[in-house]
């Protein structure tokens, strides 16, 4: 032990700062002034930086490198810089975090206001519906002035209209609203227009009987109560043939032929008045068209009704002249459409109306029966089609010819009913086919 510490005195002592690893010391070197600093003293003494052995920056000659061979690349973009950069020291100003925090606040609370905008435009329903794609319609801006208001004003824009103090123009004939009062006429709702005035309880035949009787009853006893009276002269007797002997006894046998001639007379005289009366309560012709034409009107005024017939053949002069009589009588619309291959009929009117015209179509024409001669032992009548409608597309009943089916089509087109011929060639064709 003694031996050791004086051979380490006879060495001579330094610091050994190099940081060469090539240079590795030997056992001699390391004690004395060989022997390293403290690690905690190294921050005081200033050592020399070390170098800064680099893998990449080592000789790469005698390491084999595929792009130093290369002469069609750029070797200055192989070549590695420090990355780091000495940096300044800088403090943040004061206030810096604090005004980070009010522009922080002040979002938050500009985000909590648009929620809650929203959520009351949703709780209205006035959101765009994003399965619409309304969130893509460009929202319109009002106008300056309203349409509506502008035949009032004289300006064009309100702003203008009531710094100026200017008054409304009321007496503008573009204006909508006027000083004036409009009563429209009144008209019947459509449910009111074909529903009956009055439902009225009919009596039955008996009980018409017996409410004439009672009437007879009551006016016999109220003419006899005058007579007794003398409000009123007893009326003559009513003499006739049957009953001369029982009422004129005495004048009778004094004189038969005189009373006889007398009670003619009476008799052809109460006769006479008789017919005056019916004669004076009988109605003119005018009266009975225009009583007529009532009980039409009122028939058309509980529904339009409609009936299509095809009569295979209407050469007969007999049939055709029952066919238009009948429907001008009965104020029927419509048309008689004459063709080589099938005649159409189509009317319109009342309900009665219709259901007179059917029943004579139907039943009480003999469609096969002939009065010129020709042979109608095909010749029939179908009902193509009937039923109500809601308006009268005819306006007078007429009768028309045509030469082909294509020209009847066209006649039809005019008042909508093309579909009724179609409806006629198909009965045709169901009928040769027998379906």
């Amino acid at each position: 032990m003694s031996s050791w510490k004086k051979q380490n005195r006879s060495r001579k002592r330094r610091l050994d700062i190099s940081d060469d690893e090539d240079e590795k010391p030997s056992k001699l070197q390391s004690g004395g002034l060989n022997t390293d600093i403290h690690p905690l003293l190294r921050e005081v003494v200033q050592l020399p930086s070390a170098k800064n052995h680099n893998p990449l920056k080592q000789n790469t000659r005698s390491i084999f490198d595929a792009t130093s061979l290369n002469p069609y690349l750029d070797q200055s973009s192989f070549a590695f810089s420090s990355s780091h950069k000495a940096r300044p020291l800088n403090l943040n100003p004061k206030g810096k975090f604090i005004a980070q925090g009010e522009a922080l606040r002040t979002k938050q609370e500009e985000l909590r206001q648009l929620d809650a905008k929203r959520a009351e435009t949703e709780a209205q329903g006035l959101l765009p519906d994003e399965n619409t794609r309304e969130v893509l319609y460009k929202p319109h801006f009002p106008p300056l002035i309203e349409w509506w208001d502008r035949p009032y004003l004289e300006t064009r824009l309100y702003d203008e209209f009531f710094d100026k103090k200017k008054k409304y123009v009321l007496d503008s004939e573009d204006a909508p609203v006027s000083i004036y009062i409009q009563h429209p006429v009144p008209i019947k709702a459509p449910w009111e227009k074909h529903s009956s005035e009055d439902n009225t309880m009919y009596l039955t035949k008996k009980e018409m009987k017996r409410k004439r009787r009672n009437e007879r009853q009551a006016k016999h006893k109220e003419k006899q109560d005058r007579i007794k009276l003398g409000l009123d002269p007893p009326p003559p007797p009513k003499v006739k043939l049957s009953n001369l002997m029982n009422v004129l006894t005495n004048e009778a046998i004094k004189d038969p032929t005189g009373v006889e001639m007398k009670v003619r007379k009476e008799v052809e005289d109460r006769i006479q008045k008789h017919l005056k009366a019916n004669e004076a309560r009988k109605l003119t012709q005018e009266e009975k068209q225009e009583k007529i034409k009532k009980q039409h009107e009122k028939d058309m005024d509980k529904g339009y009704f409609t009936t299509v017939y095809r009569v295979e053949n209407l050469e007969d002069p007999q049939h055709f002249f029952k066919v238009d009589i009948n429907a001008k009588q009965l104020d029927l619309l419509g048309i008689v459409l004459k063709n080589p291959r099938f005649n159409l009929i189509i009317v319109e009117g009342g309900a009665k109306g219709i259901k007179f015209y059917r029943k004579l179509m139907t039943q009480r024409i003999k469609w096969t029966e002939s009065n010129a001669g020709a042979d109608l032992s095909a010749n029939k009548c179908t009902v193509i089609w009937e039923g109500q409608l809601k308006d009268l597309l005819f306006r007078k009943w007429s009768p028309m010819y045509t030469r082909d089916d294509e020209e009847a089509y066209k006649v039809l087109s005019k008042f909508g009913h093309e579909n009724y011929w179609r409806e006629a060639c198909a009965s045709d064709e169901q009928n040769q086919t027998g379906i």
